[in-house]
């Protein structure tokens, strides 16, 4: 099918006429009639059953019908950026983040460089680490946000953030202990519930090497694929769970920060935020704002979790080498 026949057919399919589809596109009737029967002669099948005036898409129709919308969707984003770098020269940016990244700091960040360019198109993804580089590579993103990735040929990473692991534990459940200071081996805590992670992550292998290195086995029934997902089991108390701090952060205004008592973990766990490009394209302009923005809300997160953490801190007898 060509565009506009594309562009006819999806007309009739909203109105259901000819004669409200000509209106909608500023045509005449005969334009849409002529057009609609060129579509069906070039595709081998009717399109629409004629039935008291109205039109009744076939199912060959209705089966064309969804594409058709998703690639007036691509079309529409096509025509509000064009517009947008002709009267404005705002552009377009196109960016990814981890799940357990989006929500705690891409979109704080977001808020912030929204409000700087309020006229830039921005497309939001949020994908695992693997699906971030493909898109890259294909040039669907112009850059993501990712735990650190196992290193690309492709792929440059520049670090943006850095953070540890906390432990997060039901508030209604608390730990044993109240001295600011004191220390409680994890080993003791191995009869409680615990959240795992179907996670091939950076942070997951973490997770999973440092429990192995100290030989234990959590009492594990529910198992997650986003830390996300796993601070709201914590907060609905099915669980304790090892958290990245941005996550565990998390609704720290809210209720939700009531119901999550985190503690510090001994010797530290940390880890690096990285943002991610292809390497044979430099970084946009808008993007290295972004960028700027999500360091920005990385620093003012960091700066808030000593005075979330809880006593006792939780401590691994080995840590990770």
């Amino acid at each position: 099918m060509r565009l506009r026949q594309i562009e006819v057919f999806r007309a009739v399919m909203l109105t259901g006429t000819v004669s409200e589809a000509a209106r909608l596109l500023h045509v005449s009737q005969p334009v849409v009639t002529r057009v609609l029967q060129h579509a069906e002669a070039s595709l081998g099948f009717r399109l629409f059953d004629r039935s008291g005036g109205r039109l009744r898409p076939t199912p060959e129709a209705n089966a064309l019908y969804g594409d058709v919308e998703r690639l007036y969707g691509e079309i529409d984003r096509v025509r509000r950026v064009s517009e947008s770098l002709r009267h404005k020269g705002a552009g377009r940016l196109r960016v990814a983040a981890t799940p357990s990244l989006a929500e705690p700091l891409l979109v704080p960040a977001l808020q912030r460089f929204c409000a700087r360019h309020p006229d830039t198109q921005v497309q939001v993804l949020t994908h695992h680490t693997e699906e971030i580089v493909q898109g890259l590579l294909r040039n669907q993103i112009d850059i993501g946000f990712a735990f650190a990735p196992p290193p690309h040929e492709a792929i440059a990473a520049v670090p943006v953030a850095q953070g540890r692991m906390l432990l997060a534990v039901p508030a209604g459940r608390p730990l044993a202990g109240q001295a600011r200071r004191s220390a409680l081996p994890i080993a003791r805590l191995m009869d409680r519930a615990f959240i795992g992670y179907d996670d091939q992550s950076s942070l997951g292998l973490m997770v999973r090497q440092v429990l192995a290195r100290n030989g234990l086995e959590p009492r594990s029934t529910l198992e997650v694929q986003t830390y996300s997902l796993a601070r709201r089991l914590v907060q609905g108390g099915l669980g304790m769970a090892l958290l990245d701090q941005y996550t565990a952060l998390g609704d720290q205004a809210g209720a939700g920060a009531r119901d999550v008592s985190l503690h510090e973990i001994r010797p530290a766990l940390p880890f690096e935020i990285q943002m991610l490009r292809a390497s044979h394209r430099g970084i946009p302009s808008l993007a290295a704002q972004l960028r700027e923005e999500f360091v920005r809300v990385a620093a003012m997160l960091d700066a808030q979790v000593e005075s979330r953490l809880s006593a006792p801190a939780v401590v691994f007898e080995h840590g990770l080498k």
